[in-house]
């Protein structure tokens, strides 16, 4: 049975539009590393209780309405595609960052919006947005999964993100060939940013980075290794990484992760500190035509126990749900009161109108939705 619960309201969805795009969008970012300290939850014995993260599925509490939503919007540039949402607290300030355009909803030039929050709910979208055109990157063609940190010790934002360099799509407008690089770029307000002027690592999708001390990061991406541009091989292998400054990395040869049963993908990492281990959520495709997100554990942020028998948050197969189809990009962040899940969407709609108001199709989809979950967590008395 799919467990999920939404509340505060619901939302209609115009036909004419549809929320689906290609698996090749997105971005990442969360607190940077103060919200991967680890944390136990205590219950008033002061034995340590089992965490909701262990249950299948996990008991996110989910919103019936979009955050931000590319239906909904009255900025131009993502008229078509809102996606990869990645959000920090900093200075008490929830901010997110996320990918989107108005092209078409396989279109490879999402340009980098920016949105900031009181509580983490209601979401006030940037009047500069897009605050990075995708042009801008140089030696790439757009966003894709940008990683946000905030470096508590050298008081910068930093973001990692993946840019095409090449690809090519069939006829059906599938991906069937793929160079995707992963980028740099560092920022002092997180609206200004200076991009590397070349990629920081040949392969890569998906980067979700952790730094662990002063001269030490670690990151999970999906890499291809041999199979460079093979777009099956980039979704299927997530990795563990290395490195000193953050820029220069080294890729353990055996993958992290891997789909097994009936998931055919796993893609999307997004890793947190919690309880003393390591969690990690990937999206993945499943029977079907969806598309979900799935949750591991790990000792060590390299030996991973996936949990692939069950979605740890499935899309609800509503028809009329903005999540009904997928849900995707998890970015999760562990408060003393709570933990928020934030993800892409899909419904089952196959049409929408582009930022020339031309009525389009598409059968896979589109992203065009952000959400929000939560789960309360236990008192600490």
């Amino acid at each position: 049975m799919r467990n999920h619960q939404k509340y505060a309201g619901g939302i209609s969805l115009n036909h004419n539009h549809v929320l689906l795009v290609s698996i090749a969008l997105g971005f990442g970012t969360m607190q940077l590393f103060a919200a991967d300290e680890p944390t136990k939850e205590v219950n008033r014995t002061g034995e340590q209780s089992k965490s909701p993260l262990d249950t299948q599925p996990q008991p996110w509490q989910r919103r019936a309405q979009p955050i931000i939503s590319a239906l909904t919007t009255k900025q131009s540039w993502c008229k078509v595609v809102v996606y990869s949402p990645r959000v920090a607290l900093v200075g008490g300030v929830y901010r997110m960052w996320y990918c989107g355009t108005s092209t078409g909803s396989r279109a490879g030039d999402c340009s980098l919006g920016y949105a900031e929050s009181a509580d983490g709910i209601d979401w006030k979208e940037s009047p500069d947005n897009p605050i990075v055109r995708a042009d801008k990157i140089g030696w790439g063609s757009g966003f894709w999964n940008p990683c946000v940190r905030f470096d508590e010790e050298e008081k910068v934002y930093k973001m990692w993100f993946s840019s095409n360099r090449f690809r090519e799509l069939n006829a059906e407008g599938r991906l069937v060939k793929i160079d995707m690089a992963l980028g740099y770029a560092t920022s002092p307000d997180g609206r200004h940013w200076k991009i590397h002027p070349e990629p920081i690592h040949e392969t890569g999708f998906g980067p979700c980075v952790i730094k662990t001390g002063p001269d030490h990061y670690r990151m999970w991406m999906n890499s291809p290794g041999d199979n460079r541009n093979d777009p099956a091989a980039m979704y299927q292998n997530i990795h563990s990484f290395n490195s000193r400054d953050g820029i220069h990395w080294k890729r353990d040869n055996v993958p992290a992760i891997q789909p097994t049963g009936e998931l055919s993908s796993s893609v999307y990492p997004w890793v947190i500190r919690d309880g003393g281990r390591y969690v990690l959520w990937h999206a993945g495709h499943v029977p079907g035509g969806r598309f979900e997100i799935f949750a591991a554990t790990s000792p060590d942020g390299l030996q991973w126990t996936p949990k692939h028998e069950q979605a740890a948050f499935p899309a609800t197969g509503g028809r009329n749900d903005f999540d009904g189809r997928y849900t995707s990009t998890p970015c999760v962040l562990a408060l003393k009161d709570r933990y928020l899940l934030y993800y892409s969407s899909r419904d089952w709609q196959t049409t929408y109108r582009d930022g020339q108001g031309r009525i389009r199709k598409d059968g896979g989809g589109v992203y065009s939705h952000v959400g929000v979950a939560v789960i309360p967590r236990a008192s600490k008395e």
